[in-house]
């Protein structure tokens, strides 16, 4: 992760009366800047929005803007926020959720943005506006690192040892070499194991301004641009490690990820799921185990400990990873046999033998560091010792469930060939933290996204993002797509359809398989994409499906198989007319305009699971304070939701399509009116398990 501890001084935010009266100009009117010198459709949804951030920023105040799609949010904050950075000196960052809408901010916004400052002798003095993309530091080589892992396989590079350490070293050297290289993981002519990448990568103490150049380290040369960018582009997962880890400021320092910046969250509905992530503890058999290898191999020829009285300290990392393998069997053994995840209620429910050991190794990595003259050597024996130190207090912490009952604390294993185990120790509700690291910074931060509602009320989302802790007022306001929904999204509700088992929950998927092939066969031209609650209810359809359609013509794609998520959208969106099978990450964050993506049938409404540890302890807190669980947690949750998996169907105003939704309960539950409410439109169609041949009929193509 970055550190930002010896970055930008606070300075004093002046221009906000400029940006607004700028921003105005830019958006508002028959004479709009973006009108006239961009020939871009001026929205008045777009203009409200981007006065709205204008006034955010210059206020120093918290904003909260559902902007559908269309609206064109993206250019409603980058305009107002560039032109605010370079008048008062402050750094903007804008975080996203999702790889796709960083590259459009990158590739497509932000060179409208340039050109717009071009053309408008007004604005010139922002064209030279600096932007970076952050990435976490484990994805930069370090050259002081490579240089140090080189040395220490010094000699063993003929090629006749078999060494693949040596070899994978020799890649990362030659590649660090080229005049073009970016020092970044993912452009790595050839892969690399993950064991060789953490020798060499800057996530460590070692890499430092102390110890590495400007010239000789990619990370310090990144950091460096960071620090004389106005804007920086981050993704949520890095903004809020950064914060759970304590690299942003603290106290009254102004600021949420950099002293004296101000913020955009886009994509924002996915803040307190991310959040809780990082606001909490999470332990892994597998991450413990790989760390002590690296202690391991750091006593080896040519590693920082290898002065240091190896047998001594082979010795305690043996007993270290003796008492991880025992802790870890024993958990799987004793919770994990016939569940995949348990949620512990009792304190103390296993023995720490991990305590003792890792506490040994622990406290002889700090006596060495103490001695150690050499800095670069100091600094990564006290980075490894530090991190010892963390995953100890993380067991205790689980073991003794120190924070109980604000955090819930719960075991789950993999389904790998490795089984890894992994200990989580999260909060229940995360809106204090998020009351205090995003809304009491005393500077201005707009979330924003196309779901922060239910479709009527923001509510649940203030609730759960801190905005109802707030000490300040914050404004929350909304302005709907741009785009005709009656005209270009056709909507099939089913009546009467299978329901899931009582008993075990198992849904007839033989039935939805046949109904989801004849709306597939009805699409002449386009993709289809199958939304599921389940893997299990994916690999069922995909099943399905491949009995009932010609997979010559059209190819099946489902998440879990044989490709990325990254690949599994590469490939549906050159065929053209695939069908994607996906669950829960694909409900949100796919971008796919034009025939590609045609129709989207939802197979289940996508209520959480009431079994997994957060959502049980969370339906338990509201219970206990009074509440209805079900009405006030599920439903609005799952309402969320399924406006954003609807909303992967109509991107651009040209797009047309149908949606298929094959949850009865829509129509036969009380609380189906909430999803009804939230559609695009309420002109659908009913269709039942009987009639769906007729009453799909196929899809007329413009």
């Amino acid at each position: 992760m970055f550190d930002f501890s010896e970055s930008f001084e606070a300075g004093v935010p002046v221009g906000g009366t400029e940006a607004i009266a700028l921003t105005e100009r830019i958006f508002s009117g028959e004479t709009a800047w973006l009108k006239k010198c961009l020939h871009m459709e001026s929205r008045p949804q777009q203009t409200n929005m981007a006065l709205a951030a204008a006034r955010a920023f210059a206020d120093s105040s918290a904003l909260l803007f559902e902007a559908g799609t269309g609206v064109g949010k993206s250019l409603a904050y980058l305009l107002p926020g560039i032109i605010f950075s370079l008048l008062s000196g402050k750094k903007f960052v804008v975080s996203t959720n999702t790889i796709p809408l960083q590259e459009q901010i990158l590739k497509k916004d932000l060179p409208i943005c340039r050109k717009l400052f071009a053309r408008v002798p007004e604005l010139n003095k922002y064209e030279s506006f600096k932007v970076v993309l952050m990435v976490g530091k484990a994805n930069y080589l370090c050259g002081t690192r490579l240089a140090q892992a080189l040395k220490r396989h010094e000699g063993l590079f003929d090629g006749n040892d078999g060494s693949d350490t040596a070899r994978e070293l020799l890649i990362i050297r030659d590649w660090a070499a080229q005049p073009d290289c970016t020092g970044l993981r993912e452009h790595l002519p050839q892969r690399v194991s993950d064991e060789v990448w953490e020798m060499v990568n800057a996530d460590s103490s070692a890499c430092s301004r102390k110890n590495c150049s400007h010239e000789n380290c990619f990370y310090q040369r990144a950091r460096a641009a960071l620090d004389a960018a106005n804007l920086v582009v981050v993704n949520h997962h890095l903004l809020f490690s950064l914060i759970g880890a304590g690299a942003a400021p603290q106290g009254e320092e102004i600021g949420v990820l950099y002293p004296n910046d101000f913020v955009v969250i886009d994509e924002a509905h996915r803040v307190p799921d991310v959040a809780t992530d990082y606001f909490g503890v999470e332990i892994s058999s597998t991450g413990l185990l790989r760390l002590l290898s690296r202690i391991a191999n750091a006593y080896k020829r040519g590693g920082v400990l290898r002065e240091y009285g190896k047998s001594e300290g082979m010795g305690l990392i043996s007993e270290a990873r003796a008492a991880t393998e025992d802790f870890f069997s024993d958990l799987r053994f004793r919770f994990l046999e016939k569940n995949r995840t348990f949620r512990f209620r009792e304190r103390d429910w296993a023995q720490n033998v991990c305590e003792i050991p890792l506490g040994k190794l622990e406290n002889k990595l700090k006596q060495i560091a103490q001695v150690e003259t050499r800095s670069h050597a100091k600094d990564e024996i006290n980075d490894f010792a530090k991190r010892i130190e963390a995953h100890r207090l993380a067991i205790r912490e689980c073991l003794e469930l120190r924070n109980a009952p604000q955090n819930v604390y719960w075991a789950t294993v993999s389904t790998g060939k490795f089984r890894t185990v992994t200990l989580c120790g999260k909060p229940v509700d995360v809106a204090p933290q998020l009351a205090e690291t995003l809304f009491s910074r005393k500077t201005g931060i707009v979330l924003s996204s196309a779901t922060l509602s239910d479709g009527t009320s923001m509510a649940r989302f203030r609730k759960r993002c801190g905005a109802e802790l707030a000490s300040g007022k914050i404004l929350s306001l909304k302005e709907n797509s741009p785009f005709d929904y009656k005209a270009n999204m056709e909507i099939f509700l089913g009546k009467n359809l299978p329901e899931p088992d009582k008993e075990n929950g198992a849904l007839a998927t033989e039935h939805l398989a046949e109904i989801c092939a004849h709306c597939t066969e009805n699409l002449p031209s386009g993709g289809t994409l199958i939304l599921c609650t389940s893997y299990e209810i994916c690999r069922a359809l995909a099943l399905g499906l491949r009995e009932r359609l010609d997979t010559g013509t059209r190819e099946i794609l489902v998440q879990g198989e044989d490709f990325s998520r990254q690949e599994l959208m590469a490939r549906f969106v050159a065929r053209g007319n695939a069908v994607l099978i996906g669950t829960s990450s694909f409900w949100t964050g796919i971008d796919v305009p034009g025939a590609a993506l045609s129709q989207v049938i939802l197979t289940r409404l996508p209520f959480a699971n009431p079994r997994e540890p957060l959502v049980e302890a969370r339906s338990e807190w509201i219970a206990e304070n009074g509440g209805k669980p079900f009405f006030e947690m599920s439903v609005p949750d799952a309402v969320l939701q399924f406006r954003q998996g609807i909303g992967r169907l109509i991107r651009k105003s040209g797009d047309r399509g149908r949606v298929v939704i094959l949850d009865s309960r829509m129509l036969n539950k009380t609380y189906g009116k909430r999803f009804i409410a939230a559609l695009p439109h309420t002109e659908y169609c009913v269709f039942t398990a009987e009639n769906f041949r007729d009453a799909i009929p196929p899809f007329e193509e413009r």
